[in-house]
């Protein structure tokens, strides 16, 4: 059984262990249809027409996939609270069977000087597909426990 990390625990630039992600053709359109029914998303006829000439990944698909690796990948770090997500930025599309790596990091340690119990950290993350073409670039800020609680 590993030990609870705080926010005391994390270093500025420390990457964070993620896997990698594969959305298969099935999960994409499968996702589309529940939450982003555009047509090159569910449609293979008419994404194949269409300017990506193909079935493409809903953004919010692959931020969502991204998410749940690097929540994986902070394993038991004290978070309270997602405070935010960072500009997010999507310059190529993910086709169905992409191989996509992230790479992930903790930036922008501080205590909180409302909350002396508690710290403010981003993860910032780049994915990139088995090209090294950039998919989406953003970044989480959450709100993580201390260790130890340091007076105002």
């Amino acid at each position: 059984m590993s030990s609870m990390r705080y926010w005391d625990d994390l270093v500025e630039g420390e990457v964070l262990d993620c896997r990698s992600i594969i959305l298969r053709l099935e999960d994409i359109i499968e996702f589309a249809r529940k939450f982003d029914p555009q047509q090159f998303h569910v449609d293979e006829e008419i994404a194949a027409a269409s300017t990506f000439k193909g079935i493409i990944a809903s953004s919010l698909h692959t931020l969502s996939a991204t998410t749940r690796v690097i929540v994986d990948a902070q394993k038991d770090v004290e978070i309270l609270i997602g405070l935010g997500i960072l500009e997010v930025a999507l310059p190529n599309a993910v086709r169905p069977d992409d191989i996509l790596t992230v790479d992930a990091y903790w930036s922008d340690l501080r205590r909180s000087a409302s909350k002396p119990g508690q710290g403010l950290a981003t993860v910032r993350f780049t994915v990139r597909n088995q090209r090294r073409e950039t998919v989406l670039e953003s970044g989480y800020k959450y709100m993580i426990l201390c260790r130890k609680k340091h007076a105002l």
